[in-house]
This record gives C-alpha cells, sequence and structure tokens, in this order.
C-alpha cells in the first residue's frame, strides 16, 4: 500500500500543524478552538503553545501518562518531521509547558469534555441496553494528588488512628455507560466530600430511555425521585436498614411497596412512591454474597415487560462501572503514582482530560467547587 506525505500550505505556522492523528479523529482541531473561544481563553499570538495546542496536550496526557509533559510534547509534533521544512525548530520548555498549562486553565479542558464527549452504545452493541433502556451507572472513587500545600488546601487529607494519608486525594463520581465503558459525566470534589451529593449532581446528565444503575451506598428517595423526573428509571440494591411493606404481589415473586423521603414535613405530607421489589439469594458458595438476602428497588413496575429474574441479572451489570474506573486508575494512569499537577486547577483540567482521551460524554455544564470553575473575563459561568 502507498504512502502519502501530508501536504504542508504556505499560510501554516508550525503550530497550526501540531496534530495527533490518534486524537484527531475524537478531538478534531476545530472542537479544540471553539472550546478555547467558548471558555473566553484569547490567544493573541500564535507562539510556541497557544491555547488550542496547549488544550490538545492535556487531553495527549491521559495517553501518555508514563512520560514527561515534553516528551507529550514531542509526540505530538513528531510527524511533522517528514514535511516541515526546518527540522531543527524548538519546542516549548518544562517551565514554558507547565505557565501554558495554567494560563489555559481548566475551564476549556471541560468545555471540550462536554463537547465532544458523547454515547457509544447502538442497539447491536451487546449488553448496552435492557428493556429497551440504555443501562448507566453511577460510582465514585478517590485519586491520590501530589502532596503540594495548594492541593491540601483545596482537597484535604483522610485521617485514621494511624496519622494522615501520604497525600491530599480528590473525590471522583462518575456516570458511565455500562456496555461500552463511555464516561457519560464526571464531577471532582475534596476527598471529604460525600459521594452521594456528587451523584445528585450528576443526575443532570441523566435522561429518557436510561436505566440508572446504583449501589446501596446512594439509595434514598430523593434519588429515585429526581430520576424519575428526569425522565428515566432506577434500579437500586437497598440497604438492609430501609423497611419495605408489601403492597401487592406479583406473579414473578416481587412486590410493590412505597417508599418514603427522609424528610419529615414530606413524610408527614404524605409524600411517597410507588416502586417494585425483588428480593433474591445467590446460590452459589463461590460468589460473594452467597445466602445473603439481597433487595432492588426499582420504578420498572410491570413484570411482564421486566421480569424480577432478568432484574436481577441486569443489576449485576453494574460492575462494569468498576471496570471503567479500573481501566482509568489501573491500566491507563499510572498506578501507586499520584496525578502530575501540583495545584488544583492543573489536577481539574488533568482529570478532565483523561476524561476527553477516552472520548467520553457530558451535555451539560463544568461541575466541581469554586477552585476548579474559574470565571470567564467577560461572562458569567453558565448555571450548573
Amino acid at each position: 500500500m502507498g504512502l502519502i506525505a501530508r501536504q504542508r500550505l504556505a499560510t501554516t505556522t508550525f503550530t497550526d500543524a501540531i496534530a495527533l492523528e490518534a486524537l484527531e479523529r475524537v478531538a478534531p482541531s476545530a472542537a479544540l478552538q471553539r472550546a478555547v473561544a467558548d471558555a473566553d481563553v484569547a490567544t493573541e499570538r500564535r507562539r510556541k503553545l497557544p491555547a488550542d495546542v496547549t488544550l490538545l496536550l492535556c487531553v495527549a496526557m491521559g495517553l501518555f501518562s508514563h512520560v514527561a509533559l515534553r516528551v507529550v510534547l514531542h509526540k505530538l509534533v513528531h510527524g511533522l518531521r517528514l514535511f516541515w521544512p526546518d527540522p531543527e525548530i524548538a519546542l516549548a520548555s518544562k517551565s514554558a509547558i507547565s505557565q501554558a498549562r495554567y494560563r489555559l486553565g481548566a475551564r476549556p479542558v471541560v468545555a471540550l469534555f462536554h463537547r465532544l464527549c458523547r454515547p457509544l452504545a447502538t442497539d447491536r452493541t451487546p449488553g448496552a441496553f435492557r428493556f429497551g433502556l440504555r443501562l448507566v451507572a453511577l460510582d465514585g472513587t478517590v485519586e491520590d494528588v501530589p502532596d503540594s500545600p495548594a492541593n491540601v488546601r483545596a482537597f484535604g487529607r483522610h485521617h485514621s488512628d494511624r496519622g494522615a494519608s501520604a497525600f491530599p486525594q480528590v473525590q471522583g463520581v462518575y456516570l458511565s455507560e455500562c456496555g461500552t465503558h463511555a464516561v457519560l459525566d464526571a464531577g471532582f470534589w475534596p476527598c471529604h466530600a460525600s459521594e452521594r451529593v456528587g451523584a445528585f449532581r450528576l443526575l443532570r446528565s441523566v435522561c429518557a430511555g436510561m436505566l440508572l444503575l446504583l449501589d446501596r451506598g446512594f439509595y434514598s428517595f430523593e434519588m429515585v425521585e429526581r430520576t424519575l423526573a428526569r425522565g428515566a428509571h432506577v434500579l437500586v440494591r437497598v440497604p438492609a436498614s430501609v423497611t419495605l411493606r408489601v403492597r401487592w404481589r406479583l406473579p414473578d415473586g416481587s412486590y410493590w411497596a412505597h417508599i418514603y423521603p427522609a424528610d419529615p414535613l414530606r413524610r408527614k405530607r404524605g409524600d411517597h412512591l410507588l416502586v417494585r421489589v425483588i428480593v433474591y439469594t445467590l446460590t452459589d458458595p463461590a460468589r460473594p454474597g452467597y445466602a445473603e438476602t439481597h433487595r432492588l428497588v426499582t420504578t420498572l413496575l410491570h413484570a411482564q415487560e421486566a421480569p424480577a429474574l432478568e432484574l436481577v441479572c441486569t443489576y449485576h451489570d453494574r460492575w462494569e462501572i468498576e471496570l471503567t474506573i479500573d481501566e482509568i486508575d489501573t491500566h491507563q494512569r499510572l498506578v501507586q503514582h499520584p496525578l502530575r499537577s501540583q495545584k488544583p486547577v492543573g489536577v481539574g483540567s488533568r482529570e478532565a482530560g483523561i476524561w476527553n482521551s477516552m472520548a467520553s460524554w457530558s451535555p451539560i455544564t463544568p461541575s466541581g467547587p469554586s477552585w476548579l470553575r474559574q470565571p470567564p473575563k467577560s461572562r458569567p459561568l453558565p448555571p450548573a
């Protein structure tokens, strides 16, 4: 098969030609430039690291987490050696790359995240749909960040009887498509923030036609209520402390019950939701949780449309998000190493860049505390 070298236009500058073909398919240059423009990051002159090239570098960091940033930049420009007339052109130094990253900030990276990431599953994708609904799941994890005073102030440390943790940590919560492992939305907060609070924030990206799978740590009346308000359905495991009284038995062994809000005023007012309860045990002694009683609550009320046994099997697809997080933490990123950035804004852009490099999807606005949501120069931050 013949090869054709990329052609260079006479008006093309060196920074205009920088690209990584593996990323060009999911992060085209036009999208980078739009994300920079949307975030009001001005580039007065096209120097060695204009805003769009720095944004591409932040995304490429997620692919080449094992090498220094200057090496990542070298990988971006390596293809130009075949047709650029000046092979000795100097690249930006380490300090210049660091300054460019913090000059860029987190907003353009997050804006690119929201612009590019999209659902990937089709009707032919195995394990992506059940009962005509797209399977999605919520879960969280913590990430170590460099031990700098700024990161400690922004994120905090976990403490135990043996002392403080070695590194400050950031709490991440993710919404993932089960069939493809694509991350639909993500939010990052200080390590002491509740996963449940983050999960409520990510409900903004849950929409009609989805079935949301939740672990028992995320169960609450309000979570089910808000998911229904988004037009989606819920399948969640219920903690043993929750009392569910049988209202009506169904032919497949499941039953209808009412759940109630935690707010006493709302309970007194009579607020409640009708849900369906499936009770089951695992009969394989080799499986964790063998012989324990498990209870699932779902808003899919009809046994004919969603049989109990199929719902039990569907709930265990929730583990796909655990695999998604493992792919990021263990395989894509350096295991047992903190993230690179010494400053909170760099941590935020680094995390968003990781998800951009996976071609994730999120349709709404940036999330996170004030250190991530840098105000633009001329217009206010869009509401969350």
